[in-house]
């Protein structure tokens, strides 16, 4: 009619491309979902890192000196005790980012002795609000290989700090050792924590309660390997 060429596509050719076009939407949609996913995790996984300072961390040192002074130190497993007398010269960044970088050379275990805050659970994400009463308490893995904690409130939890035994339970699976401990000045059971550790980082700014807490740990036979 009129010169009008009236061309059909063949139905198979729609089906074909049909289908195909609900492939590449179902595949698009599985892609987006599983980059999603991923990018989560990453996130989730690197949440827990805190970015390693250049600027001081106490009058004289850094968190690169106390690695090297760590590194120095007799090779058998022994308990290093990061000690201060409040969050100003010992903050959580610190002792994360010593076991994140000690994990990197054994494995580690970090114990919280901050029970007031119980940062290392937050950190680290760790539900420490409650623990089965048939189940032997032990410490967590974290998303970070050879890295364990103890939450603080695991002590609460026990309600006792048999923190002897721990240590030498920890010893027999662990590379390396830490226990935080922000505020030992003020701490009911300093005598013990300081006996307990065989060696200690000392970061304290104020004069008088630096030589405060190296009177209790060289009285607890506790070497100080950093008095800063």
């Amino acid at each position: 009619m009129n010169g009008i060429a009236i061309h059909f596509v063949p139905r198979a050719t729609v089906t074909l491309f049909s289908s195909l076009w609900l492939y590449l939407s179902v595949g698009g949609v599985v892609f987006l979902f599983l980059l999603v996913m991923f990018i989560l995790k990453l996130k989730k996984k690197r949440k827990g890192v805190v970015r390693l300072e250049k600027k001081p961390i106490s009058q004289n040192a850094d968190i690169h000196q106390i690695l090297n002074v760590l590194q120095k130190s007799n090779g058998q497993v022994r308990p290093v005790l990061l000690a201060a007398s409040g969050l100003a010269d010992l903050p959580v960044t610190i002792p994360v980012n010593l076991a994140v970088s000690l994990s990197n050379t054994g494995k580690c275990l970090l114990i919280d002795l901050d029970s007031k805050r119980d940062a290392l659970a937050k950190v680290f994400e760790v539900d420490s609000s409650k623990i089965e009463p048939h189940l032997k308490i032990s410490p967590v893995p974290t998303e970070f290989d050879n890295l364990s904690v103890w939450p603080a409130r695991y002590f609460d939890l026990l309600k006792q700090m048999d923190l002897r035994s721990l240590l030498d339970s920890a010893s027999q699976k662990y590379d390396h050792i830490l226990l935080y401990a922000p505020y030992l000045t003020v701490l009911a059971d300093r005598k013990l924590i300081a006996s307990c550790s065989k060696q200690a980082i000392l970061l304290c700014k104020d004069i008088e309660r630096r030589e405060q807490l190296s009177r209790l740990l060289k009285k607890c036979d506790c070497e100080i390997l950093l008095n800063a």
